[in-house]
């Protein structure tokens, strides 16, 4: 019986390896290759994902720049690097060693919002610079579902985090503070030859739908209003209505939606560093930042880890 369990998992890691090296591979050209293109009267200008972190840095960011270098390429290197271990070391300590570190960097590692808010930048240029998505994209993506795929696949263990009720509620009220000037604030500067002009999160998901984008304006409503604040209010009620012992159907599956959809609010933040890092041309135009920025990232960030403490029991 050992045998067979042993033989069962060497076939499978057998057909998840070239998988995991094809992700591996896919992901060294996302890193390599420009991800878009971007023409201005001649100027021309290219984004690649190690240079997101560098367009905050470069307008005194340098904590959003940090942020976005762990949660774009840090952490999804990590995990890119380590699938091809886990795959071919079935059965092993050393495997599983692997995936405890697979556990950290699968729960930070966000590049599937990086690549809606790459394609979402690409179509929020308009009329400030025609734009052509580059290699570099295609790439990303691919890994991105290759990754998808890959740890749907494999048996990760939950990450061993100290529970508490009261350290979680901590959290959320700190995440609430931060969202007040989050959506107050201007998120994002843009400044051309007529002017400078600063959005908001609301008034940025108008300008969206003014231009026709209704579809990418309900995406960025959705993840940058809706999911801040429907994750917060989820997290409440669990609080104050979860039970200490067993629970229900309904506080298992809100459970498990408030944390599969907090990463998804870094969206406006990934978004903010494409642009910045494709529009960058001077007196002609360019994109910064606004203060908003910083204090909408650590609230999403702050979420995120209130939903990773909650003690939340096994489903009855």
């Amino acid at each position: 019986m050992c045998k067979t369990g042993i033989a069962v998992r060497k076939s499978i890691a057998s057909r998840q390896l070239p998988i995991a090296l094809s992700a591996l591979i896919c992901w060294s050209f996302a890193l390599t290759f420009p991800l878009a293109e971007v023409q201005k009267l001649g100027l021309v200008n290219q984004s690649h994902l190690l240079s997101i972190g560098s367009a905050f840095r470069d307008r005194d960011q340098e904590l959003l720049g940090l942020c976005v270098d762990l949660l774009a390429i840090v952490f999804p290197s990590l995990i890119f690097l380590i699938l091809p271990v886990a795959a071919c070391t079935p059965g092993t300590l050393f495997r599983t060693q692997s995936l405890k570190l697979l556990a950290v960097s699968k729960a930070w590692a966000m590049p599937d919002v990086f690549c809606l808010s790459t394609l979402i930048a690409f179509i929020k240029l308009g009329d400030l610079a025609t734009a052509s998505i580059s290699a570099g994209f295609y790439f990303l993506l691919a890994s991105t579902f290759l990754l998808t795929y890959l740890t749907q696949k494999l048996s990760i263990p939950e990450l061993p985090h100290r529970k508490s009720r009261a350290a979680s509620v901590a959290y959320m009220a700190a995440a609430i503070a931060l969202l007040i000037p989050a959506n107050l604030l201007p998120i994002m500067v843009i400044s051309t030859a007529q002017g400078t002009k600063s959005s908001n999160i609301l008034s940025g998901v108008s300008e969206l739908a003014n231009h026709g984008l209704w579809g990418i304006a309900a995406i960025v409503f959705a993840a940058s209003i809706l999911v801040p604040f429907g994750k917060i209010g989820g997290l409440g009620w669990l609080s104050l209505n979860s039970p200490k012992t067993e629970i229900g159907p309904l506080h298992h599956k809100l459970h498990r939606t408030i944390d599969f959809i907090g990463r998804w609010s870094m969206l406006d933040i990934f978004l903010i560093g494409v642009l910045a890092s494709l529009i960058e041309f001077g007196t002609l135009a360019s994109i910064s930042p606004g203060p908003a920025a910083p204090a909408f990232a650590a609230a999403v960030i702050l979420t995120v880890v209130a939903v990773e403490r909650f003690p939340f029991p096994k489903p009855s």
